[in-house]
This record gives C-alpha cells, sequence and structure tokens, in this order.
C-alpha cells in the first residue's frame, strides 16, 4: 500500500488532535528584500504560477558559473529586483547539472548559463535569455517580458503599490477586485483589508457581505471574522436572515474549495485543517447544539476516507 494510504488508514482507527497555529497570517517585512525564490518541484511552481495567474522567471545555473555567483551575490537581494520580480512573477531556480534541472535544462535547450526561462501561466515558454546584464539589465529585461501581449494580462493595477506597504481600505478593497478579477488569489489582501477597516465599518453588515462574497479558503483571517461574527440564521429580521444565509454558503463553500485542494494535492496537514474548520463552522451555525466526540469522529473519519479514495486513484 501506497505511505499515504497506510497513514490514513490509521487516521480512519485512530483520531490524531490537531493543534492549529494562528492561521493566514500575512508578514510584511520592515525592509525591502530580494527575490523570493519558490520552493518545490518543477511540477508544484508550474501548479503554483498557474493557481495564481502569474508566470514564472527560472534562473537555470551551475555551480562552477562565475555570471551565476555574480547574479546571485549582486542581483538576487537587490531590493529593486525583488519588488520587480515578486511583484510579477513566480521566482524559481535550477542547478542545471542537479536532480530536475538535468532533464528541463535539456527540454529547454539549454546550454549556456545563465540562462532565464520566462514562462506564461499555462507553463508555456515565453522567452529564453542568456547571460547576466547587471541590475538594470534584469529589470529591462523583467518589463520588456511584462509587455508582451501573453503576460500583460498577469498585471493588476495596485501590485506595486500593494507590495510596498499601501493598506488603506479604499485602495485595498479596489485592488482585491482587480486581482479576482484576474483569477489572482486574493486572500492576503481581503485580511489585510479587514486588518485596515476602522473598528465601527468591521461588523457591518455591508462589510460582512463583501467578506463573504471574497473569501477564497479557510485558511484565512477572513474565516475566523466571519466565523465569529456570523449573523443568526434565526433572527426575526430578514435582512439578517439574508445576511446568515450568504456567509453559510460563503463558509461551506471555501471549505469545499480547500478539501478539493487537499485531494489535488495530497496534503494531510491541509485536510486536518479542513477538518477541524468543518467542525468550527458547524459549531457556528448551530451554537446551542452540543455534538458528542463520536459525531465530530465520525464527521472527520468521512473526510479521511473520501480523501484516501480519491488520492489512490489518483496514484493509478
Amino acid at each position: 500500500m501506497h505511505p499515504v494510504g497506510s497513514r490514513l488508514l490509521l487516521f480512519v482507527v485512530v483520531f490524531t488532535a490537531v493543534h492549529l497555529t494562528a492561521l493566514g497570517t500575512t508578514l510584511l517585512p520592515d525592509e525591502p528584500t530580494g527575490i523570493t525564490f519558490f520552493k518545490g518541484s518543477w511540477k508544484d511552481v508550474l501548479a503554483e504560477a498557474k493557481r495564481q495567474n502569474k508566470p514564472v522567471f527560472v534562473d537555470i545555473y551551475t555551480s562552477w558559473c562565475p555570471p551565476c555567483k555574480r547574479m546571485a551575490k549582486e542581483a538576487f537581494p537587490n531590493p529593486k529586483v525583488g519588488t520587480k520580480f515578486n511583484v510579477h512573477f513566480i521566482n524559481y531556480q535550477l542547478d542545471a547539472e542537479q536532480g530536475e534541472g538535468v532533464q528541463v535544462a535539456k527540454q529547454y535547450a539549454v546550454a549556456s548559463y545563465p540562462t532565464a526561462l520566462y514562462m506564461a501561466p499555462n507553463g508555456t515558454l515565453v522567452h529564453r535569455a542568456v547571460g547576466y546584464s547587471g541590475i538594470n539589465g534584469m529589470i529591462d529585461q523583467a518589463d520588456h517580458m511584462l509587455a508582451l501581449p501573453l503576460l500583460r494580462t498577469t498585471i493588476a493595477k495596485g501590485d506595486r503599490d500593494y507590495v510596498s506597504g499601501k493598506r488603506d481600505p479604499t485602495f485595498l478593497k479596489k485592488y482585491l477586485l482587480t486581482r479576482q478579477a484576474l483569477n489572482r488569489p486574493a486572500s492576503d489582501v481581503l485580511d489585510d483589508y479587514l486588518d485596515a477597516l476602522p473598528e465601527s465599518e468591521r461588523l457591518a453588515p455591508e462589510t460582512m457581505a463583501f467578506v463573504a462574497s471574497a473569501i477564497q479558503s479557510s485558511t484565512t483571517r477572513a474565516f475566523e471574522y466571519l466565523i465569529k461574527n456570523r449573523p443568526d440564521s434565526l433572527s426575526a429580521d430578514l435582512a439578517q436572515q439574508t445576511l446568515a444565509t450568504t456567509v453559510s454558503s460563503a463558509l461551506n463553500h471555501v471549505l469545499d474549495l480547500d478539501f478539493k485542494l487537499v485531494i489535488a494535492t495530497s496534503d494531510e496537514v491541509l485536510l486536518e485543517t479542513v477538518i477541524a474548520n468543518s467542525e468550527r463552522n458547524i459549531a457556528s451555525a448551530k451554537p446551542l447544539l452540543i455534538r458528542e466526540e463520536a459525531q465530530k469522529q465520525e464527521a472527520a473519519n468521512r473526510y479521511r476516507l473520501v480523501f484516501l479514495q480519491q488520492t489512490q486513484h489518483l496514484l493509478k
């Protein structure tokens, strides 16, 4: 049996306690930083580019290449380069002589180093650039790439301001809608929007309805906000009833999205988070209902069994 399957079978028999840390916390650096490189496999980075609808910058290097070392020392830590590339690209590095880098370098006919590959969000190679032309040259090259029709549509107005720390609610709301229109994730922006709102507006029905319409995941502060401030579905006020239905639908929807992501990525940690958040969703919807531990366990095991069945099917 696959290791995932054996571990999940054990979960079905014995309940695994899950200790959740603060979810969806966004930490903003005090000072500008250089390029942040994605950690994961080649398959993972292409999937992440598709998920975020962002192009990929791939640095293909070797350990013995002098220009590669110079670029790594000079350009990658540079704040201007970091801002440009972190805002607009998923950044990735591959050693052409190690691991997956060997096959990727061969696939894209890389023969000189460093070579930069610029990939569209769908994985299509847009441009291949050889050599290192300095900090300004890298920034100019990125601007040229982003001006191409295939990549121009991935740029959201406000990207630079957001990365620079602009956090007033009006800007964040507009920026969030812009990112959503480009099919780019916006959970971080929604969380920042909630944090930036004055206390007098946080519990307004309009705010709650907007958060319900924009929420994309249960691993966010927006989920915590809706769970904590959920309207009473039994209220005599028709507007409150309608809002309660909207919030319930949103919470159920993001739990479903996260569970689909669990299956697609075989992520057991996220699975346990979804199980815990699902239970919290039930408790929030029916605060007077006292669920026995056996009921909670049964609901958790249903999730685990579906996960096991689906991931085993994908492995065949």
